[in-house]
């Protein structure tokens, strides 16, 4: 198993990306994609969400996507667009395989997405939520709405092996069980759809309590223990980027010990001198 990390900086809700990008600032962002790359993210994710108006955020999007695949080797992007017309625009100058960011089990959502999913050939992150129930608490509930996301994809042809599945983490501080339900959903999701991606938003379930980091590394490897293979984080995380090597390792996905050796001989695991 060699997981996917998608690169988390380039989202316009930091301010200095926000304002690198109205300014056109073309080194800013370049060096942003560069540097994730060079520290071993496999796919950046964009997110130009703070945009005004719909095609504001359509220009910006295809302002970005030319510099941000240059600068990184042509990574493939995890796009994060909620306005269509911005996704369509992006898709359409593309290169390679994207991934939509995301789709949720709402009828409207998958309508408006798989579509899209269809027609550029993209994998698309799909969130175990609707907006009936909200993020749901039990892994039944979220189960169900796998179910029902899966079922949709069929009829429009698309493979299980272009979800990634979000089982959506949920801060402990609020609820000390939500890191449970989050590695049970994970690891049911696993068993019955063997062939989809499990990805996460690995930073949401330390929200609110101190050392975060202590806690999003621990997390990493037991979601790698339980099937986890992408997740969207900071790839510039030295000590992160060390416990998922590790923990490719100790899980058998890791042939020889090839991949802990390399990182190894790169200086990743260097960290705790």
């Amino acid at each position: 198993m060699k997981m996917f990390i998608i690169g988390e900086k380039i989202n316009t809700t930091r301010k200095s990306v926000l304002r690198a990008v109205q300014d056109r600032d073309e080194v800013f962002l370049a060096d942003l994609a560069r540097r994730q790359a060079e520290r071993g993210a496999t796919h950046l994710d964009v997110n130009s969400g703070m945009a005004l108006y719909p095609e504001d955020e359509a220009k910006d999007l295809k302002w970005m996507i030319p510099i941000i695949q240059k600068a990184s080797g042509d990574l493939p992007l995890c796009i994060d667009c909620t306005r269509t017309e911005g996704l369509e625009a992006a898709l359409a100058i593309h290169k390679g395989t994207a991934i939509i960011n995301s789709v949720n089990g709402d009828l409207g959502s998958l309508k408006t997405i798989f579509p899209l999913v269809k027609k550029y050939k993209t994998q698309v992150v799909a969130l175990t939520s609707d907006k009936e129930v909200g993020i749901p608490m039990t892994t039944g509930t979220r189960m169900n709405i796998a179910a029902r996301i899966i079922a949709s994809a069929k009829e429009y042809g698309i493979p299980e092996k272009d979800i990634f599945f979000d089982p959506l983490a949920l801060s402990i501080a609020t609820n000390q069980n939500n890191g449970m339900l989050f590695l049970e959903t994970l690891q049911e999701i696993k068993k019955t759809y063997p062939k989809a991606h499990i990805i996460c938003g690995l930073s949401n379930i330390s929200f609110g309590l101190p050392q975060r980091k202590v806690l999003n590394a621990a997390f990493m490897a037991l979601c790698i223990g339980y099937g986890l293979d992408s997740a969207i984080m900071d790839p510039e995380d030295r000590g992160l980027m060390a416990i998922i090597r590790a923990s490719e390792t100790l899980v058998g996905g890791d042939p020889y010990c090839a991949g802990y050796v390399d990182a190894f001989k790169k200086g990743i695991l260097d960290v705790w001198k």
